[in-house]
């Protein structure tokens, strides 16, 4: 067992239990063999939580098994084809939805006859604004630099593409023919730049930069003059956060902003996705789980009620428990490397400040991280939060600086079932994020 995992379990007050991790693993299957005639209906849930979930509701009566793999990243993974022969067996798959599973248009496209339910669809979702439409953009200014090669450092998000386009335009030029020319330009779909190159740019080209999850950089030539001004089709925010700066790990580029909000009122809104990770919503999810299920399996609704109460009874002791402990703190912002606890803060009307948005990137750079430590002094933050199962040294390294401690949260993403089980399911993983929440502001 890794060493992030062993932390959380002792948050979480557990050992690894064998027994429940056999009845888990019993509880899928074993694995994803051929389905037989006769055998329990069949169900897939897209990644840990939503089947932990989906489990909980379920119990006995239906054979439960997670669809993606648990060492791949649930925001970029994609089925393969045996994937989906696997799939197509399923009477029903269970996703989250607000596009944190990128692959269901591929699903639905390869498995046209497979029931879908979108537990995402019965809550309140978080929403922020997306990418302008075309035509339009988010973001202008005037680059206060002469030739050479700088680039854009991007953080956390949870988005695909981000269009931008360079064009050459005189001092006396005024806001509103820049915008004129802007709009022109955006009309374009533009050139899909990856991850970690560099663009020669070129006057009145539109560019579609290729996103990462957690962060990324793309570099981009000026050729000669110093009267280059910069277009995007999004603004810097929590969940799609970037800046323009002088190279890798640099300093900010000078830059004078000419606009930040939206050329027009016809911007996409997105969510986000990591909407499982509030208890109120998790109640709405298992009742929409045991509504769908019941209504394919009439026979079984007794069982599946009964189940659903169970785990309900428990999600709301925990809502009503932990309400009362945080409603008297005077402390309420917390850090966090990952920017996925937006709605259980709005469950406990507390505030997470991401440290990719705090410092720009998932690996800050030295200089950078003066940034981070800057506020966790300025708000008294000693705790460092990191994502279980992942790499904990950016938080160790602000955490070393402010003579404070970095520990593990656990947003689910990353969990297989035998994890899922060693940490009691998603009920308890959920106890031991809170209580360390709380722990961290008292």
């Amino acid at each position: 067992m890794d060493c992030t995992r062993r932390d959380f379990l002792r948050l979480c007050g557990c050992t690894a239990a064998v027994g429940a991790t056999g009845a888990l693993l019993t509880a899928c299957g074993g694995g994803r063999g051929a389905r037989r005639d006769g055998d329990r209906p069949l169900v897939y849930a897209s990644f840990y939580p939503v089947y932990d979930l989906v489990r909980e509701v379920a119990g006995d009566s239906i054979e439960v098994r997670a669809f993606m793999p648990t060492n791949k990243d649930p925001h970029i993974w994609e089925p393969t084809p045996k994937n989906l022969r696997e799939l197509s067996q399923a009477d029903l798959l269970m996703i989250n939805g607000a596009n944190m599973e990128r692959w269901i248009d591929q699903v639905r496209s390869n498995l046209p006859d497979l029931p879908v339910l979108t537990l995402a669809d019965s809550v309140e979702l978080i929403t922020y604004r997306g990418a302008a439409a075309m035509g339009e953009f988010q973001y202008i200014a005037r680059l206060n630099v002469g030739p050479g090669t700088y680039g854009f450092e991007f953080g956390h998000t949870h988005q695909d593409i981000m269009r931008v386009a360079f064009f050459r335009a005189s001092a006396d030029e005024s806001l509103d023919d820049l915008a004129k020319r802007g709009r022109r330009i955006m009309n374009e779909k533009g050139r899909t730049i990856t991850q970690r190159s560099t663009i020669d740019v070129e006057d009145g080209t539109v560019y579609a930069l290729e996103m990462g999850h957690e962060s990324g950089y793309i570099g981009f030539t000026l050729p000669e003059g110093d009267d280059w001004v910069v277009l995007s089709d999004r603004k810097s925010a929590n969940l799609l956060s970037y800046r323009l700066v002088n190279g890798p790990e640099g300093d900010d580029l000078d830059v004078t902003e000419l606009m930040e909000g939206s050329s027009s009122s016809l911007d996409k809104v997105t969510y986000d996705p990591h909407s499982w990770l509030s208890l109120t919503n998790a109640k709405l999810y298992c009742n929409a789980i045991y509504d769908r299920l019941g209504q394919m399996h009439p026979s079984l609704k007794s069982d599946l009620s009964r189940n659903k109460v169970d785990v309900v009874s428990r999600i709301t002791e925990l809502s009503a428990t932990s309400a009362e402990k945080f409603k008297g703190l005077e402390r309420r912002e917390f850090v966090v490397t990952h920017n996925a606890y937006a709605y259980l803060c709005r469950d406990l009307n507390i505030k997470h400040f991401p440290l990719q948005g705090l410092t720009s990137t998932e690996s800050p750079a030295l200089k950078t991280v003066r940034k981070a430590v800057d506020f966790c002094r300025s708000h008294n933050t000693t705790t460092i939060f990191y994502e279980l199962g992942s790499n904990p040294k950016d938080a160790d390294t602000v955490a070393n600086e402010i003579g404070g401690k970095s520990v593990p949260l656990a947003s689910m993403e990353y969990v297989s079932e035998q994890q899922g089980a060693e940490m009691n399911g998603y009920v308890q993983i959920m106890r031991s994020n809170i209580e360390a929440i709380y722990e961290s502001l008292v």
